[in-house]
């Protein structure tokens, strides 16, 4: 069955339309704080229970367990922070001001009321204690740990309730887990496998979805690639749903995959982010996560097969798909890991995306072995991969599917034969 959300309970903090109406009429009487995008995208995924069983931002008692403990205050695991942390003078001047029970106006980055926080409390952030306790290290060469940097220096704890969701890339895949729940129980899908990604599809990817599909004790796959805020070299959230719905259309079975977008700000930490994206499938419906090797890691800051181990050592009532790196044997004719191929590394071709963007950049020859030939046409096309550091995410992509629907009409995609084809 379609396992519960993680804790028990799907948080729901979205207010109905007469309430979000009579809110946004009295805004100019509520303190104001103005956040960046990640934060954003944090506050609404809170009110969605996407980070159940969070029902807000941390105060410093749970962020301290979180970072020394990897678990909440009641013991349940929980590897990441998620603090709000307002950056400026004009944030410290009205955190100055507010007291327990105070409720405060959440803007966007434009200055668009979407939330309000019920304040609890605020208190010093240690950035030095999250760097090396979450991300383990405090070289800023780690982008996370350069985003520390950034952030405002103190962080306010308290419950969310979202009075409009925040724009983002590709509205019409961004679901709820509310909705994502709904889809797979229309389906009768009882046993999910989800996918984390944030790159375009290549054979080492399809080749672990495909096995994961092969088991019996899982009905259908959930890709759910990462789309938030981007940095440089990132794929356009565009680029990766179109290439995602040219794949899964064209070579997977329609009544078995389904494709959606999570828009929140990427974590490179390792183990950690391993275990928090399983955590986060769970409360979108998943049974099954997949885990390929150093899944959210970032240069060699993390041992490769850490993510894998993690599972052993913290349950959160997802059953992990643990699998090793791909290559493409060119003596196999297929992919193959060091597990099933005995053959010398000079004749296995890696599936790195650093090939594929290498090339993309350079103006070079695609590598057509890993790549499908719609994937490699859509990467052909226009400009596919971030190159400058610009706040892409902020400009948001228009879907080449057309306009979506507001948010109030939008209902969970089928299986994947309704999903709007690229440019359809």
């Amino acid at each position: 069955m379609i396992p519960s959300p993680y804790g028990g309970r799907l948080v729901e903090r979205q207010l109905g339309p007469q309430e979000a109406e009579r809110l946004a009429s009295q805004v100019h009487e509520f303190p104001q704080l103005r956040l960046e995008t990640d934060q954003v995208l944090d506050a609404a995924k809170i009110a969605v229970g996407a980070y159940s069983p969070l029902d807000g931002f941390m105060d410093r008692a749970t962020l301290e367990s979180v970072v020394h403990t990897l678990r909440l205050p009641n013991s349940l695991p929980w590897p990441i922070p998620i603090v709000l942390t307002p950056p400026g003078r004009e944030a410290e001047a009205v955190l100055a001001r507010l007291r327990p029970g105070d409720e405060v106006a959440l803007l966007d980055p434009a200055g668009r009321f979407f939330a309000l926080l019920h304040f609890r409390e605020s208190y010093p952030l240690d950035r030095t204690a999250i760097a090396r306790g979450v991300y383990g290290t405090t070289d800023v060469r780690h982008p996370n740990v350069a985003a520390l940097g950034t952030m405002g220096g103190v962080a306010v704890a308290g419950r969310v309730d979202l009075v409009r969701p925040p724009e983002v890339p590709l509205p019409e895949l961004e679901f709820t887990p509310a909705e994502t729940r709904a889809l797979f129980a229309r389906n009768g899908w009882q046993n999910v496998a989800g996918f984390q990604t944030r790159n375009v599809p290549h054979a080492g990817h399809e080749q672990l979805q495909r096995m994961a599909l092969e088991r019996d004790d899982v009905d259908a796959l959930f890709v759910h690639p990462v789309v938030g805020p981007l940095k440089p070299g990132d794929y356009r959230p565009q680029v990766v749903a179109d290439a995602y719905r040219a794949v899964l259309r064209e070579y997977y079975p329609a009544g078995r995959v389904a494709l959606g977008t999570l828009s929140v700000s990427m974590r490179y930490a390792g183990p950690r982010a391993a275990l928090f994206f399983a955590i986060v499938r769970r409360n979108y419906g998943c049974s099954h996560y997949i885990v390929g090797r150093d899944q959210a890691g970032v240069g060699s800051f993390y041992k490769p097969y850490a993510c894998h181990e993690i599972f052993d050592q913290y349950s959160v009532g997802i059953t992990p798909l643990r699998y090793r790196e791909m290559a493409y044997c060119t003596r196999c004719g297929q992919m193959a890991s060091e597990k099933s191929c005995g053959h010398r590394a000079e004749v296995r071709a890696a599936t790195s995306q650093t090939r594929v963007r290498t090339a993309l950049a350079e103006g070079g020859p695609l590598p057509l072995e890993i790549l499908r030939p719609e994937v490699a046409a859509i990467l052909r096309q226009g400009d596919p991969i971030l190159g400058t550091a610009v706040a892409a995410w902020e400009r948001p992509v228009v879907p080449a599917a057309g306009p979506a629907a507001p948010p109030g009409d939008r209902r969970p995609t089928g299986p994947l034969r309704t999903l709007p084809a690229p440019g359809g």
